[in-house]
This record gives C-alpha cells, sequence and structure tokens, in this order.
C-alpha cells in the first residue's frame, strides 16, 4: 500500500510517505506558527520524491490530538481535502500513543507521557509494557503539574514536551526514579503512524463517523474558558 502519514499536533510538523515496500520517508519542520504554509509544500516534496501523486495513496494516517488547536485543525482540514477528491480509507491515533509507539523497548514498566497544554496544564496518559509494547492504562486528560507529578514517585518513564513546559521544576524532585526518554522522542512522529498501521496496533483506529473526524481537544480554548469564566 501507497501510505501518507501527517502529525501536526505538536511544534514539529511531521510528514511521512510509504510507497509499497520501500523504506518510510519523513521530512519534519519546528514551528507552530508555520503548519499551514508548510504542510502541503512538504507533503508535495515526499510524494514527488517517491514519483507519487496524491491520488496514488491508498490510506492516509493522522495524529488526532489532543496538541496546537491550530495545528490540529490544519491538519484535519487539509486531510478533509484530500478526501473531496477521492475518498479513502483513514486512520488516526492519540499524541500520547504516537510516542509511545515510538519509544523503545525499556526495564521500566511503566510509562507516562505528559504534553505541554499551556496555561500551566498537561495533557497526560499512562502506560504499562506488556507484550513487547507499551499499552494505554487510562484515558487522555488534562491534569495540572502538580496533579501529574503524584504520579511519578514510582519507578517509570517519562516522555512528552510537557517536562520542557515545567519551568518550576515540579515534574524533577530528589528521590524520585524517574527515568526520561532521549528527547527526540518526546514529539509525535508520522512515521510512527506507518509503523502502527503496519503492526495492526489497536492504538490505530479507523476514522468512519463524522465526529472522528475532529480533532481530539480534551480542553477547552483559552477564549472558550474566559467567556465561561464570566
Amino acid at each position: 500500500m501507497n501510505l501518507l502519514a501527517i502529525e501536526t499536533s505538536s511544534p514539529v510538523l511531521s510528514v511521512a510517505v510509504k510507497k509499497g515496500k520501500h523504506p518510510v520517508r519523513e521530512a519534519a519542520l519546528k514551528g507552530y506558527f508555520r503548519h499551514a504554509e508548510n504542510l502541503l509544500p512538504l507533503i508535495d516534496r515526499l510524494l514527488r520524491k517517491e514519483k507519487l501523486e496524491i491520488r496514488d495513496i491508498d490510506a492516509f494516517l493522522i495524529g488526532r490530538g489532543p496538541g496546537s488547536f491550530t495545528g490540529l485543525r490544519v491538519g484535519f482540514a487539509t486531510l478533509k481535502g484530500f478526501l473531496a477528491l477521492r475518498r479513502k480509507p483513514c486512520y488516526g491515533v492519540l499524541s500520547p500513543d504516537l510516542i509511545a509507539g515510538g519509544l523503545p523497548a525499556c526495564k521500566n514498566e511503566k510509562l507516562h507521557v505528559c504534553l505541554d497544554a499551556k496555561r500551566d496544564k498537561l495533557y497526560t496518559r499512562s502506560y504499562r509494557y506488556i507484550k513487547q509494547a507499551w499499552t494505554p492504562q487510562r484515558s487522555v486528560v488534562a491534569r495540572s503539574f502538580e496533579a501529574f507529578s503524584a504520579l511519578l514517585a514510582e519507578d517509570c518513564v517519562l516522555a512528552g514536551d510537557g517536562i520542557t513546559a515545567d519551568k518550576r521544576g515540579v515534574l524533577n524532585r530528589p528521590g524520585w526514579k524517574t527515568v526520561l526518554a532521549a528527547k527526540k522522542f518526546w514529539n509525535p512522529k508520522a512515521s510512527t503512524l506507518i509503523a502502527l498501521f503496519e503492526k495492526k496496533d489497536p492504538m490505530l483506529r479507523a476514522l468512519k463517523t463524522p465526529k472522528e473526524f475532529l480533532p481530539v481537544y480534551i480542553r477547552k480554548s483559552e477564549a472558550e474558558e474566559r467567556l465561561k469564566g464570566k
């Protein structure tokens, strides 16, 4: 199959293409505010390198969020544009699951992924290493740094760009056995979408209903929260 994967939820825009049995070809650019400007040129560049056109793609893969509200809208709007031309199967994965799915095997049995949700919050999800894979144990939720830190007192692995957002050092206390994953694994990647598709990982789900073609935000936007507070 020819696969196109896009991931727009994080500061790092990520696109990957796989042509049949060829190796995955991936490209990434950093910068939240340029996803709308860069996504289509990045897709076009990879397709050209593989001598493919968008009509040759057999299935689309997308990171569903949570993450950047604007970035996610850019990703889903682009996907819907492709589908308006020709309907193809689509599959999506939550952002924390993409990070977990891209992490190598580890001796630790527990993993916590935390993503920067802005306004002193984190998007978090917990996992256990079962049968050679990180398996989700809890739903994705928005937590304060303090609430999330209560999960880190035990021996575990920590990954995600929420670590960088921890300006007060809440997630790094003396005596904890937390192991930080390598920084290159802190953002979700489009190539992981393809890897999950090829091994039929249950974290990857087919998108069928109109609701499933909407980004997963978890929390309300800043404007909505301010309006509710009035």
